[in-house]
């Protein structure tokens, strides 16, 4: 069995490439990274290395790589391929869709696919399925666009097994190792899978895939960004001392009282099983065994701060239920004031604030009305945080 990887960086390597080794898979790296393909092709094999549970370490071995602009080879491997997956980046994803169009091409000319093929997106991005094959489609031939509907799924992943930078120490032993979480499901939208899905331990074909993923992004995405904009405004620099910190932990608390309660609500789930779910997500950030840096999950504040994401998104959601936004209010207030200054776009958010104000930032970026009930809390909650000394006085 062979399965395509378009990309090789750490949740490839440290995640797909584990479940797909210990599945039996011969493993294809698609890449565009000239260093990086001629790395794994000299020293062929690299650790991914389990915090906290380094019995369950794997050395990958016997995979092969091909640079994503060798379209005739690429075209060879996906003519056998029984499944692939994107790592990419999901800004990346229209131009690989460019790609995979043009070796699907020279499949289709020389007899196609031995069966049905799913790629499955693995992208921290909305829609990212849709971006990809939307892409293949509008690259391709009336005909061959046919035969890749006919065939070929596009799947959307929601990865959440966490991959951090190696230490120097880790690096000097192995510059291809990847530390990873002791976390191991890969949960895939049946709704867009071809045919039979391929059996592969760890990787979970989840029906209503939206409600899942909307439970993800408002359980795990806006626990995570409380945490890391209150860790930065703290001066907790490691993810897991921030997630242990009293107060943060109290404000987290609160979060996901709220949070748990709007999606249970809207997607019919017990609110025992939703609560379950966040002291899942609560667990995995509090473990120091992962040594991560809250600056790296906090990085790109406007992004986040934006009207459908973790942030204004839960707390929309929250609002249509009638419930109170107090504690993820505070979490908007943190990150309101994200001042890292290795981050473009966070000192674009300062300039911006310190500028035109508040009001202006919830407008234009949160898209939502300065004057409204929850521009109101957020308001207080940056107040209270000034008060008791976790935002500076401006």
């Amino acid at each position: 069995m062979k399965a395509i990887i378009y990309g090789a960086g750490k949740i490839s390597r440290g995640f797909l490439s584990q479940l797909l080794y210990l599945a039996d898979y011969e493993i294809v790296y698609v890449d565009i990274n000239a260093a990086l393909l001629e790395q794994l092709n000299t020293r062929k094999q690299f650790t991914v290395h389990v915090m906290g549970a380094e019995e369950k370490n794997t050395i990958i071995t016997g995979f092969r790589c091909f640079s994503l602009s060798d379209t005739a080879a690429v075209a060879r491997e996906l003519k056998e391929a029984d499944i692939a997956f994107t790592s990419v980046g999901g800004k990346n994803l229209q131009s690989l869709g460019a790609t995979i169009a043009a070796s699907l091409t020279e499949v289709f000319k020389t007899g196609g696919l031995k069966g049905n093929l799913n790629i499955i997106t693995c992208e921290n991005w909305k829609d990212p399925a849709s971006v990809l094959a939307e892409s293949i489609r509008s690259h391709l031939s009336d005909g061959d666009a046919d035969l890749f509907e006919n065939t070929i799924g596009v799947a959307q992943a929601v990865v959440m097994r966490s991959a951090v930078d190696p230490t120097a120490e880790m690096l000097e032993r192995d510059p291809l190792i990847v530390p990873v979480q002791d976390f191991w499901q890969l949960p895939v939208n049946i709704d867009s899978i071809k045919g039979e899905p391929p059996v592969i331990k760890g990787i979970i074909y989840q029906e209503n895939f939206a409600g899942f993923l909307e439970r993800k992004i408002y359980t795990y995405n806006t626990g995570n960004a409380t945490i890391a904009y209150l860790g930065y405004l703290k001066k907790c620099y490691a993810l897991a001392d921030a997630a242990n910190d009293k107060f943060i932990v109290s404000v987290l608390d609160q979060v996901y009282h709220e949070t748990n309660k709007a999606l249970s609500l809207k997607h019919k789930c017990s609110l025992d099983e939703q609560t379950k779910f966040s002291e899942q997500a609560k667990r995995k950030y509090q473990d120091y065994a992962i040594i991560d840096d809250v600056r790296r999950h906090a990085n790109d504040p406007i992004r986040k701060l934006g009207p459908d994401d973790r942030l204004i998104g839960a707390a929309k959601l929250m609002q249509q239920y009638d419930l109170p936004v107090d504690g993820i209010s505070i979490s908007i207030a943190a990150a309101l004031y994200y001042d890292n200054p290795t981050d473009a776009l966070a000192v674009s958010l300062k300039s911006m604030r310190e500028q035109h104000g508040v009001d202006y930032v919830l407008e234009t970026v949160c898209k939502i009305s300065p004057d409204g009930t929850l521009a109101k809390t957020i308001k207080e909650k940056i107040e209270y945080l000034k008060k008791i000394g976790i935002i500076g006085h401006e």
